[in-house]
């Protein structure tokens, strides 16, 4: 076994009832295992402590965490009934990377909660912004029957929902491929998945941080762990690339030129 995640329904709020909790669950794991690579699952925000970020430390724990912040904007947050304010948001970001250089944070995102006025959507975009994000799963806000949001007054027109939802993606894309190109130049431990292309001999994979990464290097096994360039990042900008194949294939071309000058 090369990775394993710590998922559930309240990942964060482990051992309030058995007088543990998060931190001493991975610290336990960490202590009495052997596995490579520890990821976390979404986790909110306000259940992390202040010496939490201390546990990445350890480069087994993956160096990435899913914490959803809903909106950017204080008001919106107020009427979500979220335990979490921005500013309490963003230090915890800050600590995140100030501990770990390149920690990747990914996050959710509801567009068009209802009462959400034209300036609390501009603070959420403005903040999103600021903070900058690896990843975003960006919904607009859709009614459930029987529950509080759907019974609040002021619901957003469909249409205004939507143009805020692609709004908030464009930003995404931006802040995505921003952040992969910070890793460009350094060099990556990848966990193999699957081979996307055996024509060409592709394989996607994931580096430490959650990022997915593609190669056709022909070492590759499936569920492997191995140290890699990044080169560049994809065609689309949506993945990193390892461009050893490539490099091969030129060395290859340059030994039998040499061999025809030689002969």
């Amino acid at each position: 076994m090369q990775e394993i995640a710590l998922t559930g329904v309240h990942v964060g709020g482990y051992g309030s009832d058995i007088e543990s909790s998060l931190f001493r669950l991975l610290t336990l794991i960490l202590e009495h295992s052997d596995i490579p690579r520890i990821r976390l699952a979404s986790v909110e925000p306000w259940d992390l402590g202040p010496n939490f970020f201390e546990l990445f430390e350890n480069p087994r724990l993956m160096p990435h965490m899913h914490l959803p912040i809903q909106s950017g904007s204080d008001t919106v947050l107020r009427r979500m009934a979220r335990r979490c304010k921005t500013a309490e948001f963003a230090r915890l970001v800050e600590q995140a990377r100030d501990a770990i250089p390149l920690f990747n944070v990914t996050t959710d995102l509801i567009a068009g909660f209802p009462g959400e006025t034209d300036e609390e959507w501009r603070q959420t975009m403005d903040f999103i912004a600021s903070v900058g994000f690896g990843h975003m799963h960006i919904f607009p806000f859709s009614a459930r029957a029987g529950t509080k949001a759907a019974r609040l007054p002021e619901q957003i027109d469909g249409a205004v929902r939507k143009a805020r939802s692609r709004e908030m993606h464009a930003l995404a894309a931006e802040l995505k491929q921003q952040e992969l190109s910070r890793h460009i130049g350094t060099q990556v431990e990848v966990l193999w998945e699957q081979q996307i292309n055996a024509d060409t001999g592709q394989w996607i994979g994931y580096t430490p941080h959650y990022h997915k990464i593609i190669s056709a290097d022909s070492s590759i096994c499936a569920a492997s762990i191995s140290r890699v360039n990044v080169d560049s990042l994809s065609d689309d900008s949506t993945m990193l690339a390892n461009s050893a194949r490539q490099a091969q294939v030129q060395l290859a071309e340059i030994g039998h030129q040499a061999g025809q000058h030689g002969a």
